[in-house]
């Protein structure tokens, strides 16, 4: 039925682009916003229960696909002189932002004039107006580019007064995931990580800054350290080009003539869709992780959980992903997305099996986005190529394993829990117990075994050897740019880059039309048992809450559960 929902597709956007031929208004300039965080891509539409589980706040985002699409839109559009971006509450990583640079560039270079308003930026968004041809300001706007810092909250010392003990093993002395619940400060190992992140996320912001405004590297330095500035302070030191109210905007970019700005909202339908017919052609089908990787099914909650945020990577339907895009003969090759901070070994291991499987039939590129660290790391650690941005965040090729044990804090309540066990090893888990150096020392050697494991795995993929995977691992957190100079990834670049290696990578000539489509993994249930049991009771929104709930309980379980875990620590950089 592909080729008739392409025809009927079509067949509207005909109509539609005949339509936007007719006289109008004069277009010359079209604003659009540029708020949120900007996933890479556009979700697949929620399903009638899933939108009942909605929360109000869970509202759809736009994508960077969304917005890549609407920038080619302006592109083709002859009448256009250029685009306004209105920068404002941008939420979007640093890695996100150079794509979103770059989706800025490409139409710069089809000769579209770019302007960016942003009344009041800070960092992210001063990083992204940079981009434009031009920047303005409001009078009463700050130019808030504070730097960078990075806030890690230590939690040693009030474990220590309520009664619980941390008992925790890393493998490998940059692995820092742990370290918040058992040391009270920064450990030199850990200072020496996050100053390095942030001196080379802050170089590369000065350095592409700099280049942009056509200044000198010390006086953008010399600028930060002065921040906050006033909007006339930065025109002065030649951050932006001018200081004017946004009705003011249009006199300003043409003084002898009218333009004509108008919202995206009152000019998309004036603008010509392209034309697409997925039913010709190869195509690069698209597997997303995203989130923490788990066992199990991959799942978006409703309320955000500790520790591993709204947004759960299960193996199994990631595994199911590739094996959607394995069998369709149309698919020629795979762009792994990966946005993650890690998780359960057991799963991460299960996906990397599935990447080293299929890319001896096709060909898998990885796309690192924001984070793709630990387990992050682990799954793409063997794909045909990787992709990540300079500012991605990954490696952390590590082990930590331990567990959080309440007996004294119990006792200091009034509360006695006893722990009857058979077998010598049934107290590892309990949480009520601490380790005995038996077990203490039988899980660092299953640690020492996972990490032993892991750096294989990394050589392998890497084509290197175990010793200078070793050296360069060690639990470390890289920046994409650090990556690279150590052979961690293959290129710099955004996703545009890794589709085009995927479909070089398949030998599709450059010339061809190639679809670029998200694979969807097949729906492994319908609808929680629980849910159904409540269905019947009247409640769907309430019993929906709660079987998404307990069953990713069950799954983050099952991950806490095993002998150590791959998560990359959460450097708090701001």
């Amino acid at each position: 039925m592909t080729w008739l929902t392409d025809a009927l597709r079509n067949g509207l956007r005909f109509v539609a682009n005949l339509l936007a031929r007719l006289p109008g208004p004069a277009l010359d300039y079209v604003v659009i916003d540029l708020t949120g965080s900007y996933p890479e891509r556009t979700p697949a539409p929620r399903r009638f229960f899933q939108r009942l589980l909605q929360a109000p706040w869970q509202r759809s985002e736009e994508s960077l696909e969304a917005l890549r699409d609407r920038l080619e839109r302006i592109a083709r559009a002859p009448d256009v002189k250029g685009l306004v971006l209105r920068v404002r509450a941008l939420t979007a990583g640093m890695a996100t932002v150079q794509s979103l640079r770059g989706a800025i560039g490409e139409l710069r270079r089809q000769g579209k004039r770019v302007v960016a308003y942003i009344p009041s930026p800070d960092l992210a968004e001063y990083y992204l107006a940079a981009a434009a041809d031009e920047i303005w300001m409001a009078e009463a706007g700050f130019w808030n580019v504070l730097g960078l810092r990075a806030e890690i909250t230590f939690f040693r010392e009030a474990f220590d007064r309520i009664g619980i003990l941390p008992e925790f093993e890393r493998i490998g002395e940059f692995k820092t995931a742990a370290d918040p619940f058992m040391r009270s400060e920064l450990s030199p190992d850990h200072r020496e990580v996050v100053e390095s992140i942030l001196d080379s996320l802050m170089s590369e912001f000065v350095a592409e800054v700099a280049a942009a405004r056509r200044l000198d590297t010390a006086s953008v330095r010399a600028a930060i350290d002065g921040a906050p500035l006033s909007a006339d302070d930065a025109h002065s030191a030649r951050l932006i080009d001018g200081v004017c109210y946004e009705d003011e905007l249009a006199a300003r970019l043409e003084p002898k003539g009218q333009l004509a700005l108008r919202p995206w909202a009152h000019v998309r339908w004036r603008l010509p869709r392209a034309y697409q017919w997925h039913t010709r052609g190869p195509l690069v089908g698209v597997v997303e992780l995203l989130g923490g990787i788990i066992p199990g099914e991959s799942r978006e909650m409703p309320l955000p959980l500790p520790f591993v945020g709204g947004r759960l990577a299960g193996s199994e339907t990631v595994a199911r992903a590739f094996r959607v895009a394995e069998r369709n003969p149309r698919v020629r090759a795979i762009v792994f997305h990966v946005d993650s901070r890690g998780g359960s070994e057991l799963a991460s291991n299960l996906i990397w099996r599935e990447v080293e499987r299929i890319k001896s039939r096709k060909p898998v590129v990885a796309f690192m986005g924001d984070v793709a660290g630990s387990g992050g790391y682990y799954v793409a650690c063997g794909a045909s190529r990787i992709v990540a941005q300079p500012a991605t965040i990954t490696g952390s090729i590590g082990v930590v394993t331990g567990k959080l044990t309440v007996r004294e804090l119990y006792a200091r309540l009034g509360l006695n829990r006893e722990v009857v066990a058979r077998g010598e090893a049934a107290t590892v888990e309990s949480i009520f117990r601490p380790f005995t150096p038996e077990q203490a020392e039988r899980i660092r050697r299953h640690a020492e075994a996972i990490y032993q494991r892991f750096v294989r795995k990394v050589a392998a993929g890497r084509a290197k050897n175990e010793a200078d995977v070793d050296a360069t691992a060690r639990g470390r957190v890289w920046t994409g740019r650090q990556a690279l100079e150590r052979g961690l990834i293959d290129e710099l670049g955004d996703f545009s880059l890794a589709v085009r290696r995927a479909r070089e990578l398949a030998g599709v000539p450059a010339a061809q039309e190639v679809s670029v489509v998200t694979i969807r993994a097949p729906q492994h249930a319908p609808m929680p048992s629980i849910a159904r049991a409540l269905l019947r009771l009247g409640a769907p929104v309430a019993s929906g809450v709660l079987a998404e709930t307990v069953d990713a309980w069950r799954d983050i379980r099952e991950a806490l559960g095993e002998p150590a875990l791959l998560i990359m620590p959460d450097l708090g950089v701001f």
